[in-house]
């Protein structure tokens, strides 16, 4: 590829389909911005009043809205496909890319990509059968274990890129901590400072394990460790359909002294490094979890399920530690075993902040440009 090729601007038309503040969301804001800070041309199609959609215009990009509904979602991407001469698509979840093909029939065909996180069953409603998939001229892998999955589903290994999902290393970072932040988050939160804080972020929804993180929090105070052992508190960062259910647990298990629901938060590098112990502690989910990484990026000691693509960030032992799905006593021990080691705990933290930062925006940024190019020369 010439050097020319790489400094013509691309018009890109970023979709997501959703209009929750996930890290879909913010890893998509991410790499629109990165594209537009090397020159490039991304408008993010996001749900009006979207907090992507919010974002994204308050970062400097420039914003399309498009209707919520399902027909005024096509009547929208028609329109824009019809406006722009668009250099490529990028899609960032599956249902982008059915709008897209059913909103461009008649139209010029632009070239797409297809971002893809968690495990794939092609044909079984995750990737769609026939003509949407044959649109795609990328796949883009959050992580290998993406990749690798993809490929078992019958994607050609020619059609799949692994574009790592970013954290951003400059905003998750503990040395953006001031002196006394964390006592102060501490505080604000109703904990002591003698208190054991385990901590997680994620949308409350199923198959996120949260089940299994309470129920390893109140073997720990029921008994599982010895007598006069500090008071233990769970922050649980996020929202999302399961909170009811999830409070009516915690109050019928008589731990509400014993849980903070924080709701959905801005300052999560705050509440994180005012975190212990943090813990992912899915059954099931995406291959490569953005929330883990950024707390390994802030030296927090992590502790996360064996599930699909853990394995590829965290060396078991060396930058966090790995536990049986759904094994609440194993998650238990574990986060013990750290609280009563405090120099293998900061052990943990430092390797697993080490590991991460290899997957920075720029990183992101620069291959998905690489890529992009090569799909339209």
């Amino acid at each position: 590829m010439t050097a020319v090729g790489r400094t013509r601007t691309l018009s890109l038309l970023h979709l997501v389909s959703g209009s929750e503040w996930r890290s879909r969301e913010r890893v998509a804001l991410g790499l629109a911005a990165g594209l537009a800070a090397k020159g490039h041309r991304p408008v993010v199609a996001a749900s009006a009043g979207a907090t992507l959609a919010e974002r994204a215009a308050r970062a400097g990009l420039e914003v399309a809205t498009i209707s919520s509904t399902a027909l005024g979602r096509l009547r929208d991407i028609r329109r824009l496909l019809s406006a722009g001469n668009w250099d490529l698509a990028h899609l960032h979840d599956v249902g982008g890319l059915k709008s897209l093909v059913r909103a461009g029939i008649g139209l010029r065909t632009v070239p797409c990509v297809l971002t893809v996180k968690g495990d794939v069953a092609y044909g079984r409603g995750v990737l769609p059968r026939g003509a949407p998939v044959k649109r795609v001229e990328r796949f883009f892998a959050s992580s290998e274990w993406v990749w690798s999955s993809l490929v078992r589903s019958g994607i050609p290994e020619d059609r799949i890129a692994v574009i790592h999902s970013a954290v951003d290393l400059d905003r998750f970072r503990p040395t953006a901590q001031t002196p006394g932040r964390r006592e102060e988050t501490r505080r604000r939160l109703g904990t002591t400072p003698d208190d054991l804080v385990v901590g997680t972020v994620l949308h409350l929804t199923a198959g996120k394990g949260v089940e299994v993180l309470i129920e390893s929090v109140r073997r720990i105070r029921l008994g599982l460790t010895p007598p006069g052992e500090q008071r233990v508190r769970l922050l649980i960062v996020g929202d999302g359909p399961h909170r009811a259910r999830l409070e009516r647990q915690t109050d019928r298990l008589l731990m509400r002294d014993t849980l903070i629901f924080t709701g959905c938060r801005e300052d999560v590098p705050d509440l994180l490094a005012a975190m212990d112990v943090y813990v992912h502690p899915a059954t099931t989910g995406d291959g490569f979890p953005v929330a883990l990484r950024e707390a390994m990026a802030m030296t927090v000691p992590a502790i996360a399920t064996d599930l699909m693509g853990i394995r590829e960030v965290i060396d078991n032992g060396k930058q966090g530690l790995i536990v049986p799905v759904g094994d609440p006593v194993a998650l238990a021990l574990n986060i013990m075993r750290l609280r009563r080691d405090p120099i293998y705990a900061q052990q943990l933290g430092k390797g697993g902040s080490l590991k991460v930062q290899r997957y920075g925006v720029q990183a992101m940024v620069d291959r998905a440009e690489e890529v992009y190019f090569r799909l339209i020369r």
